[in-house]
């Protein structure tokens, strides 16, 4: 993968890539549409814990009735529906995600409302968080430095 030091940096990010056109086309066509399965592995995470909180807070607020937070089931599931979909492309016979990037993609931007604002800026802090992890174990098959650039320029 390019080397992510050529690659502008967020200023609040230590290891992530900004997500701009110009840092996607730094990448050649091949790293813009790469996608190993440690990388899938973790947008499916993604994708599960972001159902899994978006439930939680539902189930809070339909508790203490509170409905001007309940809005958030249908955000929950939109999520579940591209959770379904990443889900269907998986070959259970292989344990292998046959998902793309574009998939990826919409499962994480595919959203109409202002969810999609904090759902993306949420999986670039999970990069981040990943990237500094992986840094520190020398993993050479993920780079999330650059996933949410690629994931969120392949939408």
């Amino acid at each position: 993968m390019q080397n992510i030091t050529q690659l502008t940096q967020h200023t609040y990010f230590k290891n992530c890539a900004a997500v701009t056109c110009e840092n996607f086309a730094l990448l050649t066509q091949q790293q813009q549409t790469h996608f190993t399965q440690a990388e899938k592995a973790f947008v499916l995470q993604f994708v599960c814990d972001t159902l899994q909180s978006l439930t939680l807070v539902n189930i809070e607020h339909a508790a203490e009735a509170d409905a001007q937070y309940f809005v958030r089931l249908t955000d929950a599931l939109e999520v579940c529906d591209n959770l379904q979909m990443l889900y269907s492309n998986l070959d259970d016979n292989a344990a292998v995600y046959n998902f793309t990037i574009a998939q990826a993609a919409q499962a994480i931007c595919a959203y109409d409302t202002e969810y999609r604002e904090c759902i993306t800026e949420q999986f670039e802090d999970a990069c981040n968080e990943a990237a500094v992890v992986a840094e520190k174990l020398a993993q050479t098959n993920v780079n999330f430095a650059t996933l949410a650039l690629r994931v969120m320029y392949n939408y």
